[in-house]
């Protein structure tokens, strides 16, 4: 439930020296500060050293749908680096959060003098689409109930801190839905 990528984060904390010293900034971010705006440009991308941030839209309708928890290695922005375009989502620290933040430039010449993190950028990428796609079919092919529980039964001290709010959006429901769905779990 709440990703990590300890390759991605390893990679990063090895980088020499000059090379770390001339690409990579460190920036810190409190509780409920947003690290990406949705439909704001977004001209670095972030490798999460330390916290938990939340990734969510703001749909039409005024709901949010919580898209992922990230942890530790995860990257933000990437996809709208790579592709020059707006964000379609927030990032929000739901913890203390410390970054490392890489603008474009450092992002490109990482990519062209780096092989090791292509490679790592890829399976990061792979991983956040079988990731998305897995979610998506479980939460249409069964009820809340069965995917509450799946959800429980994956929880670790870090996710302990979510709201039962976060635990609607990430799943697409309403809080009175989630409320029933946790009753019936305690009935049966």
């Amino acid at each position: 439930m709440i990703r990590s990528d300890k390759e991605l984060l390893d990679f990063f904390s090895k980088l020499s020296i000059p090379i770390a010293e001339t690409i990579i900034k460190e920036r810190k971010y409190s509780l409920g500060e947003k690290i990406i705006t949705q439909e704001k440009h977004v001209s670095s991308i972030f490798i999460i050293k330390h916290g938990i941030v939340k990734c969510y839209v703001n749909e039409d309708n005024g709901r949010d749908f919580i898209q992922e928890f990230f942890s530790k290695g995860e990257i933000l922005g990437e996809l709208e680096v790579l592709n020059d375009i707006i964000s379609f989502c927030n990032a929000e620290a739901m913890t203390e959060v410390i970054v490392y933040q890489i603008d474009q430039k450092g992002f490109y010449t990482l990519l062209k003098d780096q092989p090791e993190f292509n490679l790592l950028l890829l399976k990061a990428l792979s991983n956040k689409v079988r990731d998305t796609a897995i979610r998506a079919s479980q939460q249409q092919s069964h009820s809340i109930a069965y995917n509450l529980e799946k959800l429980i039964s994956f929880s670790s001290e870090e996710s302990k801190m979510l709201s039962k709010q976060d635990l609607a959006d990430y799943l697409g429901i309403t809080l009175r839905s989630l409320n029933r769905a946790m009753k019936d779990i305690i009935i049966h």
